[in-house]
């Protein structure tokens, strides 16, 4: 069974995965990081939020802590408008609202790759 940490993300997005093996959401960055090195999920879903500029701060210590765990990046147009960074290499980064089969497909896509 696989397990996808999603932070930061609204309730369409992990309604999109429902039933898609385990899905544990989590509002905090902190405990996200947590959760990483204590159960290293398979795959993260992370929403960038335009009102925080520390969100890449947060995926900087996400890669840290596991380097080569797949990353998929959601965000409002705002938040996107960012540059990210080449070392952060998420799979899949997309604007929200997120098309239900594409987020699932791009969490499939990672679940491959491990």
């Amino acid at each position: 069974m696989s397990r996808v940490m999603m932070c930061h993300c609204h309730a369409a997005e992990a309604q999109a995965l429902v039933g898609e093996d385990e899905v544990v959401s989590c509002d905090d960055s902190e405990a996200m990081l947590g959760e990483v090195a204590l159960h290293h999920p398979d795959v993260v879903v992370y929403e960038l939020r335009p009102e925080s500029k520390s969100d890449l701060a947060m995926l900087r210590l996400l890669r840290r802590i596991a380097p080569r765990m797949p990353l998929v990046v959601v965000g409002d147009e705002a938040s996107l408008r960012w540059e990210t960074p080449a070392d952060l290499a998420p799979l899949y980064c997309a604007a929200l609202p997120v098309v239900e089969d594409a987020l699932r497909g791009a969490v499939h896509t990672a679940l491959e790759r491990r």
